[in-house]
């Protein structure tokens, strides 16, 4: 069962954020209107190092453009033609540790140039800070990194209207297991939801879940048990709030996990 973790000094911000009832303040494809959203954990630099020679063409970065200052959760999109149209997007700080990692499905491959999005969500640095997203494939003959491409970003300090900050990016559970969720939240009165949603996008286990305070960022934290049926393989634990306007889903923030046996 994985425990709440305390937000690191030197990658998170506790800093107070104003704004309105529906602010959303960047953009965040959801988990069912990108392409299909894979995860392998990230606790440290990724593990496929070797070979990771570039082929031109074979996989690009749409956006964000280089040298771009980003937000979290961080969107990005491109174009690939890999074997199976299997990659994987990554944001990795300066001192290489991965903050967030997904395996993503182009919208085809293997010969046939298709294309791709996602969402890299993370908890906001405590000041500005570059750090290089990845995008590359793994060979079909031995699994070492081939395609890469790299583009140096700098991550700012703004604070979505909702992140989380426990589990981190990658984290593994077992079926049955209870997932200790944390974070922090400005939304309309307090109130928010978060979802376990299969890779499919369909919601398997939710919860809702009370801010500290409705009128400014505060904590909130809960617990979303992962169905002991569940199959394994890679999730999404969502975030989000609903619009006091109209009762759409805003400010979604979506942290990949895994589940196994």
């Amino acid at each position: 069962m994985a425990t709440a973790v305390a937000v690191s000094a030197s990658l998170f911000a506790a800093c107070g954020d104003d704004g309105d009832a529906d602010r959303t303040p960047a953009p965040s494809a959801s988990p069912a209107a990108t392409a299909t959203n894979l995860v392998s954990p990230t606790s440290g630099p990724s593990p496929i190092t070797a070979r990771a020679t570039p082929t031109t063409g074979a996989i690009t970065i749409g956006s964000p453009d280089e040298g771009a200052s980003v937000r979290v959760p961080v969107v990005a999109t491109g174009a690939a033609n890999v074997f199976e149209a299997a990659l994987t997007l990554e944001v990795v700080a300066t001192d290489g540790a991965v903050l967030c990692q997904r395996h993503i499905q182009a919208t085809s491959g293997s010969g046939s140039p298709g294309t791709w999005s996602t969402t890299l969500a993370f908890p906001p640095p405590d000041r500005s800070r570059p750090a290089d997203l990845r995008a590359y494939s793994s060979s079909p003959d031995d699994g070492t990194m081939v395609n890469l491409v790299t583009r140096r970003i700098t991550v700012l300090p703004d604070h979505p209207a909702i992140y989380i900050t426990a589990p981190r990016c990658g984290d593994r559970f077992a079926p049955g297991a209870s997932i200790d969720v944390a974070g922090r939240a400005l939304v309309f009165e307090a109130v928010l939801h978060v979802d376990l949603r299969d890779a499919a996008g369909t919601v398997v286990a939710t919860q809702r879940v009370m801010a500290a305070s409705g009128t400014e960022e505060s904590p909130f934290s809960t617990s979303i048990a992962v169905p002991s049926g569940a199959a394994d393989g890679f999730y999404d634990l969502v975030a989000y709030s609903l619009s006091a306007r109209d009762g759409a889903v805003i400010n979604e923030f979506s942290v990949p996990v895994e589940v196994r046996h």
